[in-house]
């Protein structure tokens, strides 16, 4: 999301964020200038200006002629985007939103995999048997799997038809980008997510709906569960 801007600007983003949210802004509240942002942060006007504009075309803030920049709408009511903005800044969410993402991981999901079961077609079982088979290389040869997981996860949601649907879970999927890397370093978490993918293309193939509806729920709870815990070892390491 941040790939065509500064290293500088990106760090402007994240600190006009921290500045909102621990300041507690609400929607219609002034920012500081740009001169006082760019001292603040240490960072040039310029990438206060160029992170105001990454905002603003979030709809986070709004440039008003001659008064300044406002907010727009809280951090709490912004879009899914500014939640994997958030998430590509490294900025942690509060358990709350955490549950939620999970929650409605889960609710999308589930629905996308049934409508994947009725409405799957060959070209969907052949493009997911094959990225299976990737998949299972790369287990084998011990690799990272964090991107192709969720181009696997995204091939099922495809399969249902339903492109609302993928919009939907691609943010969902891209917030925890960060923590996927971490968590696919473990090849017990390989083994058991080739495990699961394998079942949820049976499943699929079969259009065995309560089958892929029970396995998305156990996948993506254990995994939450798993995320969590390897932020909170993360947070106990900052600590020490």
């Amino acid at each position: 999301m941040l790939a065509a801007v500064s290293n500088e600007t990106s760090d402007a983003v994240r600190q006009t964020l921290e500045f909102v949210r621990y300041h507690r802004l609400s929607k219609g509240d002034r920012l500081p200038s740009e001169r006082d942002l760019s001292e603040r942060f240490g960072v040039t006007r310029g990438s206060v200006r160029e992170a105001l504009a990454v905002l603003d075309a979030m709809r986070v803030t709004e440039r008003k002629p001659k008064s300044g920049v406002f907010l727009r709408n809280t951090l709490n009511d912004s879009g899914l985007d500014v939640l994997v903005l958030q998430a590509d800044l490294g900025l942690p969410f509060d358990a709350q939103v955490t549950r939620d993402v999970t929650e409605a991981r889960i609710l999308c999901e589930e629905q996308a995999f049934r409508l994947a079961c009725r409405r799957r077609t060959e070209a969907d079982l052949i493009r997911l048997h094959r990225l299976l088979e990737s998949y299972a290389g790369l287990v084998a040869a011990g690799s990272n799997l964090a991107d192709e997981d969720v181009e696997f996860h995204l091939a099922v949601v495809t399969a249902s038809q339903n492109r609302v649907l993928v919009r939907t879970l691609t943010p969902l999927m891209l917030m925890s980008s960060r923590w996927r890397r971490r968590y696919f370093a473990s090849d017990e978490i390989r083994q058991r997510s080739l495990a699961d993918h394998r079942g949820f293309v049976a499943a699929i193939e079969a259009r065995d709906e309560a089958a892929a509806s029970t396995l998305v729920h156990r996948h993506v709870q254990t995994a939450a569960a798993d995320v969590q815990a390897l932020a909170e070892q993360g947070a106990t390491h900052r600590e020490d």
